[in-house]
């Protein structure tokens, strides 16, 4: 590829954010999508929301749900929305744009060709389309006073359509809006209501696991007290068997923590951990997005940290991952988990302050996970890497993670 071609490739290349969309149940339902030019210099345009949508079918079938893509009235307008009929999307259009004929009759068009179609903002204006009765209704928590709020849904309840509220990013804000009767919310990961079901001997191996892993970051090898470890803790054990034999990893035939260990190695043995640790997480949470979540953050640590001029061992980053959703998979405070794991300096800074170098690279997960672009930009200008270097890594990590908890979908033969 020529200079000015990778020059043009970087210019048009997009940063790109899936935030979870959850029920009253907590349950993952599909992904709402954030984009942002990967180059700060250029301001967002219309081309932009068209690459949006070119991605959308690569999207979904990264995530495995549905996913709610933005689109502008333009593209709606011009038709191209219709090669995408197939794609398991919802576009998200502002509720005002509906005001406009052409784009009102667009939409009641595509509508009719079996599009779905979600509505961005309370309406206030036209009577909806009958054809969106029962739709999506996006409404914003940062931006709507709480009175107002709880009056919306229940108004949108009652009008026959489903309120999904963005912006939930705290515990007190998602009581409320459940006890307003909102189906649906999107925000950051918040810890689960005391009364959802949890596996407290899953939440328990996941953090002797992550002890062990804590004790390894520096990079020295396993020795015999990592069997031991390995082959003590049943829970652990038959998690690691799973994964090793459906990783194809040349142990398919090992039914045991002895087998399993004599035919990989112990250094093989303790990368699988990695992703099994993530796995008990999610699983004593009950709780599978959370799984993937933490995963995807180790593995992207670990990926954008070998493009930093000074990065520590890989699995220090990795553990740095798993550990920035540990609080959220077991209820309990960073500060107490932190002692009660005795970390190292480096890993109880990223846990905690994050003012180190590991600290910062968790805080760059943070920003790419919920679509924060400026604190992305600042963070990458710190760590010396560029955002489009991050947006790749990110959505490598989604497909790491992705495949490495196959194991927990099916059962390996």
């Amino acid at each position: 590829m020529s200079v000015e071609a990778s020059q043009a490739a970087a210019q048009a290349a997009l940063l790109v954010a899936l935030l979870p969309i959850r029920d009253r149940r907590d349950r993952v339902v599909g992904y709402s999508v954030r984009s942002c030019p990967a180059d700060e210099r250029r301001s967002v345009n219309q081309d932009d929301a068209r690459r949006t949508v070119e991605l959308v079918v690569s999207l979904s079938r990264l995530v495995g749900r549905s996913v709610v893509v933005p689109v502008t009235p333009t593209l709606v307008r011009d038709g191209a929305l219709s090669r995408f009929a197939s794609a398991d999307a919802v576009w998200l259009i502002s509720t005002d744009s509906l005001d406009d004929p052409p784009t009102r009759k667009a939409v009641d068009r595509l509508l009719g060709a079996g599009f779905h179609f979600a509505l961005d903002g309370f309406p206030e204006g036209e009577p909806l389309l009958p054809a969106l009765v029962g739709a999506t209704i996006v409404l914003d928590a940062q931006r709507t006073s709480p009175a107002q709020l709880d009056s919306r849904i229940r108004l949108l309840l009652e009008a026959g359509l489903r309120p999904l509220v963005r912006g939930v990013d705290d515990r007190m804000l998602r009581h409320r809006v459940m006890a307003a009767g909102a189906p649906l919310y999107c925000g950051r990961f918040l810890t689960r209501p005391a009364s959802a079901p949890t596996d407290g001997a899953a939440g328990a191996s996941a953090l002797r696991a992550i002890a062990v892993l804590a004790s390894f970051a520096d990079g020295r090898p396993p020795g015999a007290a990592f069997e031991a470890f390995v082959r003590d803790d049943r829970h652990l054990a038959a998690s690691m068997l799973r994964s090793v034999r459906s990783a194809s990893l040349g142990a398919r035939s090992a039914r045991t923590t002895e087998q399993m260990l004599a035919l990989l190695g112990r250094d093989a043995v303790i990368d699988q951990l990695i992703g099994v640790t993530a796995f008990l997480m999610g699983e004593g949470a009950n709780d599978s997005e959370l799984a993937l979540a933490a995963l995807r953050r180790a593995r992207f640590c670990e990926q954008v940290g070998a493009a930093m001029d000074v990065a520590p061992h890989p699995r220090a980053r990795t553990v740095a991952g798993l550990l920035s959703l540990l609080e959220f998979a077991l209820g309990r405070p960073p500060a107490f988990l932190s002692q009660q794991l005795e970390l190292p300096e480096m890993l109880r800074d990223a846990m905690l302050e994050r003012e180190g170098g590991l600290g910062q690279l968790v805080d760059l997960a943070d920003a790419i996970e919920y679509g924060w672009w400026d604190d992305l930009r600042s963070r990458c200008a710190r760590l010396g890497v560029s955002p489009m270097i991050v947006g790749e890594a990110w959505l490598a990590a989604w497909r790491a993670a992705r495949d490495e908890l196959g194991f927990a979908r099916t059962d390996a033969p």
